[in-house]
């Protein structure tokens, strides 16, 4: 087993050069003339994270994996622009670290704060269309990297552009956070590195090539086929990388997806993040995973994710119920520990705002008893968050 430091992850290609591969959940940008210049001005652009800060939390992560701390990995489930205020900035930062807070106090351990900011403006999504109660049908919003939320066939219209000012608002945000990374506490930046026309051009090379859009990157359920560009331009990479697993993932899937992602079995490196929903995890959905894991003998960072495998529609409406995901972190655990691993990570989508997206169980239809509608998909509140993050604590019971 190597350490963090101890080299780059393997950079043989496989599949040949990733740009040639195919990638999933990309925008329909068309023949946009505009587009080259922009990469060409991403690979331009200073990276948003460096190398050190890379290594930083690989070693930290490590730690993780061993036993000696827990990972909370929090954020908003699709930011906007305008989330780069200022306000908003220290909103989010200080609810993310009151959460850390309070987890290392249960646990009595170190948390690795890793906050989904700074760069999660774009998201993958299940249909290309939406049809709106008029009979309307637009391109699906995909994060304000791609396009707008309004509906609006111009709003909703993709645009490249749009990645530019991703950076702009990235690198806005990381300068507010910079003043918290010298009092002992850092909050590391992660995102879905969905977007190939942005991750390309901001893949920068110094001792090790790496991912300059965040600390670390995560490919999800929808662009984990082994073969494609996700997956191979990822395990090219120094950065920590995470991998979304849902309910249909098998054994043999997880551990071709380890071996190409950490072939040389570096601690720190890869974070499996389990999403597979209440009721597949209570079924045991999991143990088989962990187990083909184990017996891989490659270090992984186990995560909990009790949010995406729980979303349901009501009223027209998305929701998701507490106690789904209190039911998903409590087999996790178990089915982790079932196979000598450590439960470490918790993941979730969380907002400072005093939103009702989800609920203890399914709101009735009167006006006070109803969902409000999230940008993406329903977020905790923070009293929301704080009561599973106990949850999760009381689980792993140290």
């Amino acid at each position: 087993m190597r350490s963090p430091g101890a080299g780059a992850p393997d950079t043989a290609e496989p599949y040949g050069n990733p740009r040639g591969l195919a990638a999933a959940q990309q925008p329909s940008w068309g023949d946009h003339p505009g587009l080259p210049e922009i990469r060409e001005r991403l690979a331009e652009l200073p990276a948003l994270v460096t190398p050190s800060e890379v290594s930083t939390l690989r070693e930290l992560l490590a730690r993780v994996e061993s036993g000696a701390a827990y990972l909370l990995h929090v954020g908003e489930c699709a930011e906007t622009f305008a989330m780069a205020d200022g306000a908003h900035v220290d909103a989010r930062s200080a609810l993310y670290r009151k959460l850390a807070g309070r987890l290392s106090e249960r646990t009595g351990r170190p948390v690795v704060l890793v906050a989904r900011m700074a760069g999660q403006h774009a998201k993958p999504r299940s249909r290309p269309l939406e049809c709106l109660a008029d009979g309307t049908v637009l391109p699906v919003y995909r994060g304000d990297a791609v396009n707008g939320l309004e509906a609006t066939a111009v709003a909703r219209a993709p645009e490249p552009c749009r990645l530019l000012t991703s950076h702009a608002r990235s690198q806005e945000t990381l300068a507010r956070l910079a003043p918290q990374r010298h009092d002992g506490h850092p909050v590391f930046v992660s995102h879905e590195a969905l977007l190939r026309d942005y991750e390309e051009p901001m893949t920068r090379e110094a001792d090790h090539r790496y991912a300059g859009s965040g600390h670390l990157v995560w490919i999800g359920e929808r662009t984990r086929k082994l073969t494609d560009w996700h997956v191979q331009w990822a395990s090219r990479l120094h950065n920590p990388i995470g991998v979304k697993l849902g309910p249909g993932t098998t054994d043999r899937d997880v551990v071709d997806l380890v071996r190409a992602l950490n072939p040389r079995h570096e601690t720190g490196r890869l974070s499996l993040i389990a999403r597979t929903g209440a009721a597949a995890a209570a079924a045991g959905g999991l143990d088989p995973l962990v187990s083909a894991v184990a017996g891989s003998g490659s270090p992984v960072l186990w995560q909990c994710d009790p949010m995406h495998g729980n979303t349901r529609t009501h009223n027209g409406e998305k929701l998701r119920l507490l106690p789904d995901l209190r039911a998903e972190i409590s087999s996790f655990v178990t089915s982790v520990r079932r196979h000598g691993g450590h439960p470490g990570g918790l993941h979730l989508e969380v907002t400072p705002e005093a939103v009702r997206e989800c609920h203890e169980s399914l709101p009735g239809r009167t006006p006070d008893s109803g969902t409000d509608a999230p940008p993406c998909d329903p977020r905790l509140n923070p009293a929301q968050a704080m009561e599973i993050v106990e949850h999760f604590a009381d689980a792993v019971g140290v």
